[in-house]
C-alpha cells in the first residue's frame, strides 16, 4: 500500500474540524425561518428534482467515480427512515439524495451551511434542515425535522458532526441524535463511505481512491427497552457497522491523522489513524 500523502495532527477526535471553510457562523435560534410557504415548497421541489439531483449525479457517479454498495437495502423500507453517514467530506452532502431516491432526502446541517450570504434560501430548497447553536432555536428545530420525516423525506444524519477529509474509521459520537427515530418509533439506514487503493478507472484517472459508500440492512429500534437504553442500543449497532465497513474496507489512507499527546508539549503520540 502507498504510504500517505499528507500526515494532519490533531487534539480531539469529537470537536476539532478539518472542514478549512472559515466561515462566519451566523446564529441559528427561535428567529430561524423554519417554516414555509406553498410557493417555496414548490420552487424548491422544482430546484431539487430539476436541476439539482442531475448536477449530483453527474458529480458523484462521473466525476468523482462514487458507486454504491448495496443500495438496494433502501428498498426494504417502503416509508421514511432516518439515514446516519460517517463524514468524510464536502461531498458526503450528495450522498443522501442519490441513495433515498425517488424518494426525496432532507439532510441535518450545522449554522455554517446557512452562513454564507445569499445562499441561506437555496440551502433550504435543497434539504438542509439548520442544526441551531442557540437553546432557544431547539423547539423550531425538532418540529422541523419530524415534519419533514412525517411528509415522507428521509432525514440524513452525520453523527461525527465534522468533516475529517478521507479518514477511513470511526470517530466517536454520542446517541443525542438517535432520540428522533426513538421517539417516531422509525427505520434507521447507516451507510459508510470507504477508501481503498485506486483500481480500474480511478488509476487512470489519478484519483486518490476508489471511493464506495456500503449501506446498511434496515435497523430498527428495540421496542423492548426504555427510552434511553433504545437510543443508546441504536447508536452502538450503527456505529458496529461502520466500524465493521472500516476495518474490511477502508484501507487506503490518502491522509494520516496523528493524535497529539498533550502531556508531551503538542508532540505526536504513536497511536494514529486513517
Amino acid at each position: 500500500m502507498k504510504p500517505p500523502r499528507k500526515v494532519v495532527y490533531y487534539d480531539d477526535p469529537v470537536h476539532d474540524d478539518f472542514a478549512g471553510t472559515n466561515i462566519e457562523t451566523k446564529v441559528v435560534d427561535e428567529s430561524f425561518p423554519y417554516r414555509h410557504g406553498r410557493f417555496f415548497t414548490a420552487v424548491s421541489h422544482v430546484l431539487y428534482y430539476a436541476i439539482a439531483l442531475p448536477l449530483v449525479w453527474l458529480m458523484h457517479r462521473v466525476v468523482l467515480g462514487v458507486r454504491f454498495v448495496n443500495r438496494k437495502n433502501r428498498r426494504l423500507v417502503k416509508g421514511p427512515c432516518y439515514v446516519y453517514g460517517n463524514h468524510t467530506s464536502f461531498f458526503d452532502s450528495y450522498t443522501p439524495s442519490l441513495l433515498s431516491f425517488p424518494r426525496r432526502a432532507d439532510m441535518l446541517a450545522g449554522p455554517d451551511a446557512f452562513s454564507i450570504p445569499g445562499l441561506r434560501s437555496v440551502v433550504q430548497m435543497l434539504g438542509a434542515i439548520a442544526i441551531p447553536n442557540r437553546v432557544s432555536g431547539m423547539k423550531p428545530f425538532f418540529r422541523a425535522q419530524e415534519a419533514a420525516f412525517r411528509a415522507g423525506r428521509d432525514v440524513t444524519i452525520f453523527p461525527e458532526a465534522h468533516i475529517w477529509p478521507y479518514y477511513t474509521g470511526v470517530r466517536p459520537f454520542p446517541a443525542t441524535s438517535f432520540s428522533y427515530p426513538i421517539r417516531l418509533n422509525a427505520p434507521v439506514f447507516a451507510f459508510f463511505t470507504a477508501y481503498s487503493e485506486p483500481e480500474g478507472i480511478d488509476k487512470v484517472l489519478r484519483r486518490k481512491a476508489t471511493v464506495r459508500i456500503y449501506v446498511s440492512e434496515p435497523i430498527y429500534p428495540d421496542p423492548n427497552l426504555p427510552r434511553k437504553e433504545a437510543q443508546q442500543d441504536l447508536r452502538d449497532r450503527v456505529y458496529a457497522f461502520m466500524e465493521e465497513m472500516s476495518r474490511t474496507h477502508s484501507t487506503n489512507s490518502v491522509i494520516e491523522y496523528v493524535r497529539r499527546d498533550p502531556s508531551a508539549n503538542g508532540t505526536e503520540t504513536p497511536e494514529t489513524a486513517g
